[in-house]
């Protein structure tokens, strides 16, 4: 919970580099993919879910995330008159599916790690689909490649990942990583401190150059993440059952820490994005910090 936030602090005094290091963010994707998926049993947790209601409930679910959420989180952007100029980067984020790691981030806030994981491989299975037909629908001037070249960009790292993930499993045998359940949770870690460093290449300067932009950006990353995680937890709170109380828990997380950095390798460079990728990962990295300490004061643990 510590480690996270200290590597944004890390990430904001090394030094820039003229370097080209965004070609590494695809990769590193994949890599967070791959660490995550590599301790699920894929072919027994597809099967799992490959029953008729199990498919429905799974697919409402992926719908709630990636096509009713977006509408209601760009819908509330507008309402609030978001800036014009950042109403991309919020749509970006608002169409992405949640990040790999959310599983990891459930698993040591208490949550289950199991309905997490459902969730995570069906929004991202699906992901390269809804992405870029939310995008047509909702702002479909802020698209600047075609839908096909932006759905092959997405698939590339989600599915390498996946193939990574079945390679490690088949080199290094399931009981194994099963044992080393721990070391994985800090491979997870490092994978997502490493991201920071091309992410953030540049930001502070920026930073210093724009701050009112910069100010306005992480208020409205901090609002995008945040707002949607208490939200959902007071659904969690009204529920009547424990099933339920757990499920929302999970969706609260899991919706309001989505893959803004699917998008950024996946698309042209664009300043302002570039600085709301990276001030986003401030909430998402105080999520287990933070959010632990919301559900114990929401009566929820």
């Amino acid at each position: 919970m510590l480690v996270l936030p200290a590597g944004i602090v890390v990430a904001l005094i090394l030094p820039e580099t003229n370097a080209p290091i965004k070609g590494i963010v695809p990769p590193l994707i994949a890599m967070i993919y791959a660490v995550t998926f590599i301790r699920m049993d894929l072919p027994a947790l597809l099967h799992d879910m490959l029953t008729p209601m199990e498919i429905i409930r799974q697919l409402m679910i992926a719908g709630f995330i990636l096509v009713i959420m977006p509408l209601i989180l760009i819908g509330g952007c507008l309402i609030a008159k978001v800036d014009i100029a950042l109403l991309p980067s919020a749509t970006w984020y608002a169409v992405a599916p949640p990040i790999a790691s959310t599983a990891w981030i459930c698993a040591i806030m208490g949550l289950s790690l199991a309905t997490a994981m459902r969730i995570i491989v069906m929004t991202s299975l699906i992901a390269p689909f809804t992405g870029p037909f939310m995008l047509s629908i909702i702002m479909p001037d802020v698209m600047s490649i075609s839908s096909l070249t932006m759905f092959f960009n997405l698939a590339a790292m989600i599915f390498a990942g996946v193939i990574l993930a079945l390679l490690g499993q088949m080199i290094l045998g399931k009981a194994a990583i099963a044992r080393h359940s721990p070391r994985f949770d800090g491979l997870a870690a490092i994978t997502m401190l490493i991201f920071l460093i091309p992410v953030f290449n540049g930001i502070p300067r920026q930073m210093m150059l724009v701050p009112e932009l910069a100010l306005k950006i992480l208020l409205l990353a901090t609002l995008l993440n945040f707002s949607t995680q208490i939200i959902l937890m007071l659904v969690a709170r009204q529920s009547p059952t424990h099933q339920g109380k757990d499920l929302a828990s999970v969706l609260a997380v899991l919706s309001g820490n989505r893959n803004v950095g699917l998008y950024y390798g996946a698309l042209p460079s664009d300043p302002i994005f570039s600085m709301f990728t990276a001030l986003y990962q401030v909430p998402l990295y105080l999520t287990p910090l933070l959010m632990s300490r919301v559900r114990h004061l929401m009566g929820l643990v």
